[in-house]
């Protein structure tokens, strides 16, 4: 049974549960009498059956049909004449619906010709008005036994149907092998694959079918209860598995469910995976394609930032001669550090990242190598203990961005060893100035600034104060306006472009505050 059917089988219990607790199977009695449908519900509790059963009750023909229509029924008693639609007629609607679904007729008519079409439904008894109780506990016994006998019967067959299914996507996937040999002995046609619209491979960072305590039909009902009939699992190996999904989500509703299962498997299994979404399927472009085009960007998942990319907006990576600008980076980033040059060893290791990031000539392994080059040198001033912890950092490291972000907090803690505290002091003012002629443009706050230079923002206003003889806000001001002068002076660009390049959001502002520093608009400057 698949995981959607035990889910909708157990959701329609508690519903009947509400009302019974204990009732396992659902029976149609069809009877227009109503003293014959009591005595059949005097006859379930004197044997002690009437809690095995949700009891559905239709006065005609009509009736029964409805049910036979909306509910799942697996016990029918039905008398033979029924208004609008006779015993017989519902007994084969029944059996369209279930061929094995027991039948037991009731009448008043003791006559051979009933008893041979009940016998053509395949009927468990025919009894004879008014019941006789001995001859119907018999009939209910051997209706139960038929029961289980198809419950167990159903189960083996869904469980062999799943297994073919399965294993006809595995051989697709990883072999694109289509032999649907196997499919037409179940019953599954082979163009059910037609119903999958994306593939989203899932990579565990460890076997994680070594490691979970779950095994795979319970990692399958898991991703069930959020993907429910709408995605098929299969499993390739102990770290890949891909969910064919039925519905061609949007990009932002795609990225929510990836985030969602990310957090829900690190929640229950603590473990971590990674993602790649296919793009949409097609004739043109089946499941063993999608499945090598999303392993290919798995192997380079190490350059990307997040744990989920979408084939079809990734951008391919970078194939220059990069080898030789990295030597040569690296020379200079030694030299810095010898130099206790500060601001350049900041830009050269900025230099370094650009040239690996997204860089296909660069496997994951070299990279972190080359990293772990840069922190011995970093390090040169630190015992051998901490240099092992620094390198054991950047090899744990699942993105690029991770190690990135370890070598700016050690070239934070490094700095400190380059120069005196006076001189760093002096040098980080030297930095700021540099940075805000780079970005006056743009909108500088003190916090920003004192994040470029690893300083408290209180203690870098006031340090910037001493040193230069103004505070950041007004050097800031200071230096637009200059540039807002020359510009005027020197090109013909309108008043609004002006502002909009020196980092005014508004050009009201702009002109009144060019006003106050010149005691001249720009216009008369214009003019001049």
């Amino acid at each position: 049974m698949s995981y959607a059917e035990t889910k909708n089988m157990l959701l329609y219990r508690e519903k009947v549960s509400k009302e019974v607790d204990s009732v396992r199977y659902n029976m149609l009695i069809a009877e227009d009498e109503q003293d014959e449908f009591e005595l059949v519900i005097y006859l379930l509790k004197k044997l002690n059956l009437e809690s095995e059963f949700q009891i559905f009750y239709a006065k005609n023909g009509k009736q029964a049909m409805e049910y036979l229509e909306k509910e799942k029924i697996d016990l029918l008693f039905t008398d033979i004449e029924m208004p609008f639609s006779n015993g017989l007629e519902i007994a084969g609607k029944a059996r369209e619906k279930n061929e094995e679904l027991p039948i037991i007729f009731f009448s008043c008519y003791d006559d051979f010709s009933y008893v041979k079409t009940a016998l053509s439904v395949k009927a468990c008894n025919y009894l004879l008005k008014p019941l006789d109780p001995t001859e119907f506990e018999k009939t209910m016994q051997q209706a139960l036994g038929q029961i289980h006998d198809f419950e167990k019967d159903s189960a083996a067959r869904e469980k062999r149907r799943n297994f073919i299914k399965n294993h006809y996507l595995y051989q697709n996937l990883a072999h694109g092998i289509n032999d649907t040999e196997h499919l037409k002995e179940v019953g599954i046609s082979e163009k059910f694959t037609e119903e999958y619209k994306r593939i989203l491979l899932l990579y565990f960072d460890t076997p994680f079918f070594d490691q979970s305590q779950d095994d795979e039909d319970q990692f399958a009902a898991f991703l069930g209860e959020m993907y429910g009939e709408e995605a098929e699992l299969v499993n390739l190996n102990s770290s890949q598995s891909v969910l064919l999904l039925k519905t061609e989500d949007d990009e932002k509703k795609l990225e929510k469910l990836c985030e969602m299962v990310r957090e829900k498997i690190s929640r229950k299994y603590q473990a971590e995976c990674y993602f790649v979404v296919s793009s949409p399927l097609s004739a043109g472009y089946p499941m063993k394609a999608a499945y090598e085009d999303a392993v290919s960007l798995l192997e380079t998942r190490f350059f990307y930032q997040k744990r989920y990319v979408f084939l079809e907006k990734t951008e391919p990576l970078l194939a220059d001669d990069s080898e030789g600008k990295y030597t040569a980076v690296f020379q200079e980033i030694k030299a810095d550090c010898e130099e206790q040059n500060l601001a350049k060893l900041q830009e050269d290791i900025r230099r370094l990242n650009r040239i690996f990031e997204r860089n296909e000539n660069f496997s994951h392994i070299f990279v972190r190598y080359a990293y772990s080059q840069v922190v011995q040198v970093l390090c040169k001033k630190r015992d051998a203990q901490e240099l092992q912890q620094w390198i054991e950092k950047i090899f744990a490291c699942s993105f690029i961005w991770e190690i990135e972000r370890i070598i700016e907090e050690l070239l934070r803690l490094s700095s400190q060893n380059f120069v005196s505290e006076e001189d760093e002091k002096n040098q980080a003012i030297v930095l700021v100035k540099q940075y805000i002629a780079e970005h006056y443009m743009e909108q500088l706050s003190l916090t920003d600034l004192a994040e470029q230079v690893y300083l408290n923002a209180s203690y870098l206003s006031t340090r910037f104060k001493l040193e230069t003889g103004y505070g950041i806000n007004e050097y800031i001001k200071k230096l637009r306006m200059e540039k807002a002068k020359q510009m005027l002076e020197q090109t013909n660009k309108k008043v609004n472009t002006i502002a909009q390049e020196v980092g005014f959001l508004n050009t009201s502002y702009f002109i009144r505050s060019f006003h106050e520093y010149y005691g001249q608009t720009p216009a008369k400057i214009r003019q001049k």
